[in-house]
C-alpha cells in the first residue's frame, strides 16, 4: 500500500550501521556440516536401530511395500508421522506428488513439525528467518519479503496450489495448521509457471487422522505474549470412512516498540471421505483475522546514513494506528488411485485476502532539515478496500509405464490461477505536522488521533488489476539403469495481465516454454548425485522500438549436488552447487533516442539488454545424528552480481548487498534418556557474515554477527510437557533491515522468553 508521497520513505528505508567485524563462524560451521555425514554414515554400523514406532518413523520404517497399492488416507497419514519426533523427512509434495527427496534434483529443506515445535515458531515469518539460505526482509511492519540466491520469493504454494502475497493485505500463515515446510530452491518455473530463480515454498496443512487425537497449548512470553492453540481430529462415523479436523488459535502480543501490539485468530476446519476404497475427497475452510497498530516506516539514519542509536523501543508512530486484515481460503481436492499404480488428482482453491472496512490508518514520516537528523514531518494516511481474491484450478495424473523393460514414471497436469484486486482507496496528508523532534515522540500524546475531513487530506485510489495463468505440463522419469534415471519435462504458459481502468497497462504473454531436465545416480545405497537445469520467467511490461512487448526475463538455473540418507533414514546431507543466469531484463535503448515516440513521450524506448547472475553453494544436514540428538543445519554460499544493466553504475555489484555472502542456521535439541528421561534440551545460533547498502555517495555497513537460541523442555507424561525457549539469548543488538536514508531501519527482536505448556490425547 503506498501513496505518492508517503510512499518514499515508507519503502525506501534508512541505514544503520553496526561497527564492522570479520567473522569465519559460518566458514567453520560449514566445514563441520560437511565432515559430519560422512564420519555419522561409517558410523551407521556402531548405532542401535531404534524402531519405527518410537520414533515416528515415515511409510518406509513400516515395513510396506511402496509398489504396493494402498488408500490414500494411509499413504497421507505416514507422510505427515514423518516429522514426529524427527528433524529429517524422506519425501516431498511439492514436485506435483509425494517424491523422495533424494528424487528431485534439486536442494529441498524440510522444516517438519517436531522442528516448528521445538523452536515454537509461531508464524510463516519466523520459519523463514529459520530456513537455511532464505533471507528476511521488510517494506514495513507488516509487508515482509524474503528472498534466496539474490531473488525475491514471490510466490508461495498451499498444499501444492499457487497463492500470491498480495502486500499489505497478506497474513503471515500461522503454523499451529501446518504439518510441514518445504523448501525447494532455484528455478521453479515447471511447478508454478511464471517467477523469480530464488525457491518455492510449500505449505503443507494438516490432515485428519485415522483415530481420535486432541492436543492445547498456552505459550506465555516476553511483551506480553498470550497464545492458545487447540487441535482436534477424530473420525466422524462409526467406519471411520469420514473424518475431520479443527484447529483454532487466538494469539495476543506486544512488541518491544512502545505502543505496538498484534491480535490473531485462525480458524482451520478440513474433512475427507472416502468416497470408494481408493477414492478421497477434501474439502477444506480456513480464516485468519489479524488486528494490528502496524509500523509504516520505522526509525530514520543520521544524515551520512549512520546510526542515531534510538532507543530500541522507539516507535514512531501512534497508539492509535492500525492495520486490520482477514485472509480466508477455501479448497475441494479429489483424489483416485488406480490399481495399475495410477493417481489423478483435481483440486480447487479459493483465496480472499481483505482489508477490513476502514481497516488501515498509518503515520507517515519524512524528513525536515537537511541539517538535523532529528527534526521529521509527519502526517496521515487512511484507507480502505484493498482486496485480492484468487481462484486455481488443478489437474494431475502421474503413474508408471513400462518401455524397453523398465518401469518408468510420467506426470502431466493442468492448472490455472486467476487473481483479481481491488485496489486500496482514502486519503493521505491528513493533519500534518512539521519540525517534529522524534527524540521527544511519545506514541501515546504527541499526536491526537487523525480523522479526515474535507480540506484535511488528498484523495488517493489505486486501479484494480486482474492477472490471469495457465499453463499445461509434462514430466517423466526414465529409469536407464538401476543405479541411473533421466528426468525430462516441460511447461507451457499462458499469461495475461489488465487493468480495466487504464488498458493502455495491459499485456500478454503467448504460450512461453519453460524446459526442465535432470538426471540423478546412486553412487551407493545412502549417496546420490544429481545435475539439472531448470528455468522460470518473469513478464515484464516494457516496449521496444516497434513497440512490441519485451520478452520476459528468463532464469536458467544449473545445479549439481549430492544428497545422502544415512542412519536408517534417519539423518539426511546433501551438498549443492549452483550458477543461475537472469537473461533479458529490461534496458534503456539509447539509440531509440528519446523521446520514443508514440511510446514514451518522454523518455527511452527498451531492449532485453540486462543480465545477472548468482551463483555459490549449499551445505545441509537435517535428523537425527544420535540416538535423541537431533539437528538441522544448513550454511549457504551465495555471490551475486549484475552483469550487464540501464544503470552503468550496478554492473559489476551484487543483485542485493543486504543479503550476506555467508549463511548459516543451526539448531540442535537433544532428547534425554535414562535418569534424565523426559528432558529436551537444545540450542542454536544464525550467524551471517558483513553487509552494506549504497545510495549516491552514502555507504552504510553492518559487520557480521550471530544470533543465539536456547530451549529445554520437560515431558512429564504421555499428556503433559512444558518447555521454554529463549530467543537472541545474548541479547545481541543489530539491524534486521537498514539502508542509507528514509524511515525504515528495524531492529531485530532483543532477548525475549517464551513459556509453553502442552497436552495432548
Amino acid at each position: 500500500m503506498h501513496h505518492p508521497r508517503a510512499a518514499a520513505s515508507a519503502v525506501s528505508s534508512s541505514a544503520s550501521t553496526l561497527p564492522k567485524r570479520a567473522t569465519s563462524l559460518p566458514i567453520l560451521y560449514a566445514i563441520a556440516l560437511l565432515c559430519v555425514a560422512p564420519a555419522l554414515a561409517n558410523a551407521q554400523a556402531l548405532l542401535p536401530e531404534v524402531p519405527a514406532a518410537v520414533e515416528g518413523a515415515g511409510a518406509e520404517a513400516s515395513g510396506a511395500d511402496a509398489s504396493t497399492p494402498v488408500s490414500t488416507v494411509t499413504v497421507t497419514g505416514a507422510l505427515d508421522r514423518e516429522g514426529e519426533n524427527s528433524f529429517a523427512a524422506k519425501k516431498a509434495t511439492l514436485f506435483k506428488g509425494v517424491q523422495d527427496i533424494r528424487d528431485i534434483p534439486q536442494p529441498v529443506t524440510v522444516l517438519t513439525r517436531q522442528f516448528l515445535d521445538d523452536r515454537v515458531l509461531p508464524d510463516l515469518q519466523e520459519v523463514m528467518k529459520n530456513t537455511p539460505g532464505v533471507t528476511v526482509d521488510y517494506t514495513d511492519s507488516e509487508r515482509v519479503g524474503y528472498y534466496a540466491r539474490g531473488y525475491a520469493i514471490d510466490a508461495l504454494q498451499i498444499d501444492g496450489l499457487t497463492m500470491n502475497q498480495g502486500g499489505s493485505i497478506f497474513v503471515q500463515p500461522d503454523t499451529a495448521v501446518l504439518e510441514r515446510v518445504e523448501i525447494l530452491r532455484g528455478a521453479s518455473g515447471m511447478l508454478r509457471g511464471s517467477g523469480n530463480p530464488s525457491a518455492t515454498v510449500n505449505l503443507v496443512r494438516k490432515r485428519p487422522t485415522d483415530s481420535f487425537q486432541a492436543s492445547a497449548g498456552l505459550t506465555l512470553g516476553s511483551w506480553d505474549r498470550r497464545r492458545l492453540e487447540a487441535d482436534v481430529s477424530s473420525p466422524l462415523n462409526a467406519s471411520g470412512s469420514i473424518r475431520g479436523r479443527v484447529v483454532a488459535v487466538k494469539d495476543k502480543k506486544a512488541f518491544f516498540q512502545k505502543a505496538r501490539k498484534e491480535d490473531r485468530e485462525v480458524l482451520y476446519a478440513v474433512v475427507e471421505a472416502d468416497l470408494a476404497p481408493n477414492t478421497l475427497l477434501t474439502a477444506s475452510l480456513q480464516h485468519t483475522d489479524l488486528d494490528a497498530t502496524g509500523a509504516w516506516g520505522n526509525l530514520p539514519s543520521a544524515l551520512d546514513g549512520s546510526p542515531l542509536n534510538l532507543p530500541r523501543d522507539t516507535y514512531l508512530g501512534a497508539a492509535s494506528n492500525f492495520w486490520n486484515r482477514y485472509n480466508d481460503q477455501a479448497m475441494l481436492e479429489l483424489e483416485h488411485r488406480f490399481g495399475n499404480g495410477w493417481n489423478v488428482k483435481l483440486d480447487a482453491s479459493y483465496t480472499g485476502l481483505h482489508m477490513k472496512p476502514g481497516g488501515f490508518k498509518q503515520t507517515s514520516f519524512s524528513r525536515t532539515s537537511t541539517t538535523n537528523p532529528y527534526l521529521a514531518n509527519v502526517s496521515t494516511s487512511v484507507y480502505s478496500g484493498d482486496t485480492s481474491n484468487q481462484r486455481v484450478l488443478s489437474g494431475v495424473a502421474n503413474g508408471p509405464f513400462r518401455l524397453f523393460g523398465r518401469e518408468h514414471r510420467l506426470t502431466v497436469g493442468a492448472e490455472s490461477l486467476d487473481v483479481d484486486t481491488i485496489g486500496t482507496s482514502g486519503y493521505f496528508n491528513i493533519n500534518p505536522r512539521t519540525n517534529v523532534d522524534i527524540r521527544t515522540w511519545n506514541p501515546y500524546t504527541s499526536y491526537p488521533e487523525a480523522f479526515y475531513a474535507p480540506g484535511n487530506g488528498s484523495a488517493y485510489v489505486a486501479p484494480g488489476t486482474e492477472t490471469s495463468q495457465k499453463g499445461v505440463y509434462a514430466t517423466t522419469r526414465l529409469s536407464l539403469a538401476d543405479p541411473l534415471a533421466l528426468l525430462l519435462g516441460a511447461r507451457a504458459s499462458w499469461w495475461d495481465y489488465q487493468v480495466p481502468s487504464a488498458p493502455a497497462g495491459n499485456y500478454r504473454i503467448e504460450r512461453e516454454i519453460t524446459p526442465y531436465a535432470g538426471i540423478t545416480y546412486d553412487i551407493t545405497n545412502n549417496v546420490n548425485a544429481y545435475a539439472s537445469y531448470t528455468e522460470i520467467f518473469s513478464p515484464q511490461n516494457y516496449k521496444d522500438r516497434s513497440g512490441s512487448i519485451l520478452a520476459p526475463v528468463r532464469g536458467e538455473d544449473y545445479e549439481a549436488g549430492l544428497k545422502g540418507t544415512f542412519l536408517g533414514g534417519r539423518l539426511n546431507a546433501s551438498l549443492a552447487l549452483f550458477r543461475i543466469n537472469n537473461n533479458g531484463k529490461a534496458a534503456q535503448d539509447l539509440a531509440s533516442g528519446t523521446p520514443c515516440l508514440p511510446w514514451y513521450p518522454t523518455g527511452y524506448c527498451y531492449v532485453s539488454g540486462g543480465k545477472q547472475r548468482s551463483e555459490g553453494f549449499e551445505a545441509e544436514v537435517s535428523g537425527e545424528v544420535l540416538p535423541g540428538w537431533q539437528v538441522m543445519g544448513g550454511y549457504t554460499n551465495t555471490r551475486t552480481r549484475y552483469l550487464s544493466d540501464s544503470t552503468a553504475a550496478n554492473v559489476g555489484q551484487p543483485l542485493r548487498s543486504m543479503d550476506p555472502k555467508h549463511l548459516l542456521r543451526l539448531f540442535t535439541s537433544y532428547r534425554a534418556g535414562g535418569a534424565l528421561r523426559g528432558w529436551t534440551v537444545g540450542g542454536g545460533a544464525s550467524v551471517q557474515s558483513d553487509t552494506y547498502v549504497k545510495s549516491g555517495v552514502l555507504t552504510a555497513r553492518q559487520g557480521g554477527y550471530a544470533v543465539f537460541n536456547a530451549m529445554a523442555a520437560y515431558r512429564f507424561d504421555k499428556t503433559w510437557s512444558a518447555q521454554v525457549n529463549v530467543n537472541n539469548l545474548f541479547d545481541k543488538l543489530y539491524y534486521a533491515k537498514y539502508v542509507t536514508t528514509g524511515f525504515s531501519n528495524y531492529y531485530g527482536d532483543p532477548r525475549n522468553v517464551l513459556v509453553s505448556l502442552r497436552a495432548a490425547y
